[in-house]
């Protein structure tokens, strides 16, 4: 009998550790474990901006001269009118950003204008006094050219595929510009009509400083997001005060000017 009171016991102990451990596995199994959240994507490296641009000048710019020289003991003048038409050219510059989408932009353009335009001379006669005779021609043939590095601060941001940036700076620029150096004439006995026989031109280089502003929409290809395209807008500007020679008034113009550019992008 107290064998048997002991078996009976130990069962009744056994029955309840069962019973006080059963909530424990209930709630495990009701409560997993959290997972582990997901890897973030990578971000896209855009510390650099490399822009790679066709870019073109669609206004076109107005200048002229004049001069005044002696010859039979009488007064020559010569007025000179140009015209630069439009402008095409590259447009290259790197980007970097150094804090909060804040920057530096360094770029250079180059762009070339033909240059067109007419030439008024009135010149003595030189056999009689007071009688002066006129003259007209076109000029053809000549170029401005302006090579510009542009020196920004820049801001820049990306939401998905799309970038853009805003920046503004100095500029410094280098003009080639070609004005009329001195007309030859046709001069035949009476000499009552003057003839305008060739028009030469002088190379004038000028180097003056302006600034420049202007903003980037630009589209990234792919999953790394490193190529893209885009368009640009910007605006340049600098007082040119070129001089053909001595006896000639300054010829005014602004460089730069306007310009619309789209090309390739590289982000590293």
């Amino acid at each position: 009998m107290m064998r048997l009171d002991r078996r009976l016991a130990l069962a009744a102990l056994v029955a309840a550790g069962v019973a006080a451990s059963a909530p424990s596995v209930r709630a495990q199994a009701t409560n997993p474990k959290p997972a582990k959240p997901a890897a973030s994507a990578p971000t896209v490296p855009d510390r650099f901006r490399l822009v790679l641009n066709a870019a073109f000048w669609p206004t076109k710019t107005s200048f002229s001269d004049s001069r005044t020289l002696t010859e039979y003991a009488e007064q020559t003048t010569i007025h000179t009118s140009y015209e630069a038409g439009t402008g095409f050219g590259p447009d290259v510059a790197v980007q970097a950003s150094l804090f909060r989408g804040f920057g530096l932009l360094v770029g250079y353009s180059h762009s070339s204008r033909d240059v067109t335009g007419n030439v008024d001379v009135s010149r003595p006669h030189p056999l009689y006094l007071n009688r002066p005779r006129s003259a007209s021609a076109e000029i053809s043939g000549y170029s401005l050219s302006e090579g510009a590095v542009h020196l920004d601060l820049a801001y820049a941001r990306a939401a998905g595929h799309l970038d853009w940036a805003l920046f503004a700076g100095a500029t410094l620029f280098q003009v080639d510009v070609d004005l009329l150096a001195k007309p030859t004439y046709t001069d035949v006995y009476p000499y009552d009509e003057l003839v305008i026989a060739s028009t030469p031109s002088t190379t004038v280089k000028e180097s003056p400083t302006g600034f420049n502003v202007g903003g980037r929409l630009d589209y990234r290809f792919g999953g790394s997001r490193r190529f893209g395209a885009g368009v640009q807008v910007m605006y340049s500007k600098a007082t040119v005060k070129a001089t053909a020679n001595s006896d000639a008034t300054e010829a005014t113009f602004d460089a730069g000017g306007l310009s619309l550019a789209g090309g390739l992008r590289l982000y590293f």
